[in-house]
C-alpha cells in the first residue's frame, strides 16, 4: 500500500513512517496540508493518516477535499488529541473511517490500518488461481492469460500485472507514478515510456480501447490512467 501521512510532527511522523514501512508499505510523508493537496494533483495514494491539527490546511479541510472535491473512497485514519464526541462524529460524517487518539499506540494502529486495508482491498490480497471481473473478464494467476468473448489471451508478466491492477481497480484513476512502482517497483523517468508501451499492448490485445463498448482505458492528462466501466 502507499500511505499518505499529514503530520505536522517531525518525531511523530518519523515514528509511523518507519512502523508502516516495517510493515511493508510505501510511505510519503507531509508537514500541511496544502503540500498533500497539491501533491493529490499528479499522484495516487491507497491509504491516508492525517493529523488533525497542521498548518495550512488541517486535516478536516483535507479530509473534506479528498472525499468532496475529488470523490476519492480510499480508507482514511485521522488522529487527534482531542477525543471528544463532536470531533469524532464530525469527522466520520465528513467520511473518515476510523480514527486513533494521540499518543498512538503503535499496535493499536496497526490492527486499524491493516482492518481497513482488509476491508477496502481485500479482493486484491488474496492468493487465488483466477479472478472473474467485470464484462466477462477472467484472470488465470497460473497461465498468465485473460479470457473475454470467447477468446483466450496470454499476456507477459508484466501486461499481465498491469492489467489485473487496472481491473482491480476498475474506475479508479491511478497515477503514472503510481502504476510505475506497483508494477516495476520504481518511479524512475526512463519507465514512463515503457508504461505508455504497455498501456498501449493491453488496450490491443484484451479489446479495451477507445472502440470498446464494455469497459475502457482511458488517459487521464498530466496525471495517468483510468479502466472505465461504461454504461450499458
Amino acid at each position: 500500500m502507499h500511505i499518505a501521512i499529514l503530520e505536522d510532527e517531525k518525531s511523530l511522523a518519523d515514528d509511523l513512517d518507519l512502523l508502516l514501512s516495517n510493515h511493508g508499505h510505501e510511505i510519503s510523508t507531509f508537514a500541511d496540508g496544502a503540500e498533500l493537496v497539491r501533491k493529490l494533483n499528479n499522484e495516487t495514494y491507497d491509504f491516508f493518516v492525517l493529523d488533525w491539527k497542521v498548518p495550512s490546511m488541517d486535516g478536516y479541510e483535507v479530509l473534506r477535499y479528498i472525499r468532496g472535491d475529488l470523490g476519492l473512497k480510499e480508507p482514511i485514519i485521522f488522529l487527534t488529541s482531542n477525543d471528544t464526541e463532536e470531533d469524532i462524529v464530525k469527522a466520520f460524517h465528513s467520511g473518515a473511517d476510523d480514527y486513533c487518539i494521540k499518543p498512538v499506540r503503535q499496535n493499536e494502529l496497526i490492527a486499524r490500518v491493516n482492518a481497513l486495508i482488509r476491508r477496502s482491498y481485500g479482493q486484491q490480497n488474496k492468493t487465488i488461481n483466477t479472478l472473474e471481473c467485470l464484462a466477462s473478464y477472467t484472470f488465470d494467476m497460473a497461465s498468465r492469460s485473460v479470457s473475454f468473448n470467447d477468446e483466450q489471451v496470454t499476456l507477459t508478466d508484466k501486461e499481465f500485472l498491469l492489467a489485473h491492477f487496472f481491473f482491480s481497480n476498475i474506475d479508479r484513476p491511478l497515477s503514472r507514478n503510481h502504476l510505475m512502482m506497483r508494477i516495476w517497483g520504481k518511479n524512475v523517468e526512463t519507465l514512463t515510456r515503457t508504461l505508455d508501451v504497455h498501456i498501449a499492448w493491453i488496450r490491443n490485445k484484451l479489446k479495451i480501447g477507445a472502440s470498446s463498448k464494455t469497459v475502457r482505458l482511458i488517459a487521464i492528462h498530466g496525471y495517468g490512467y483510468r479502466l472505465m466501466q461504461l454504461q450499458d
